[in-house]
């Protein structure tokens, strides 16, 4: 039986190209429109709530809180629902450059200014944010 204990994994990118391609990679490994999720800094409709919308799909406020902070820094975070398929989802992410809660990274905490293409985007991937789920 497997155990499942992360509702959401999700990636924090500091470059949109890395962002895009972890997206294109998870819908060509099969997982759908409504489990993956993206919240785009300065084009999303996510503005001071995403910790409470990460909350409400079961992820820890520490996690949700890191979430919103790194959102709030203008990096792209990326969710997926991944439905007992977690370390494929944390693969994906991690290869194409995403870093989580509680990872080392080389620079996650650097701010905004120092790093190089993270201004934000306007392109959705295809893809609505997950707080905008009910529109087409």
């Amino acid at each position: 039986m497997t155990t499942y204990q992360t509702p959401i994994v999700a990636g924090v990118f500091q470059n949109p190209e890395q962002a895009k391609n972890a997206f294109d990679m998870l819908r060509n490994a099969g997982f759908n429109e409504d489990q993956v999720g993206v919240a785009l800094p300065g084009s999303s409709n996510v503005k001071d709530g995403l910790a409470e919308e990460f909350k409400k799909l079961g992820v820890s406020q520490d996690r949700a809180l890191y979430y919103e902070r790194e959102f709030n820094a203008g990096h792209i975070v990326v969710s997926v629902r991944p439905d007992q398929r977690e370390q494929e989802a944390k693969t994906i992410l991690h290869n194409n450059g995403g870093y989580d809660y509680g990872e080392n990274t080389s620079s996650p905490t650097q701010s905004a200014q120092q790093q190089p293409g993270n201004q934000p985007s306007t392109q959705n991937y295809g893809q609505q944010d997950y707080r905008a789920s009910d529109q087409s």
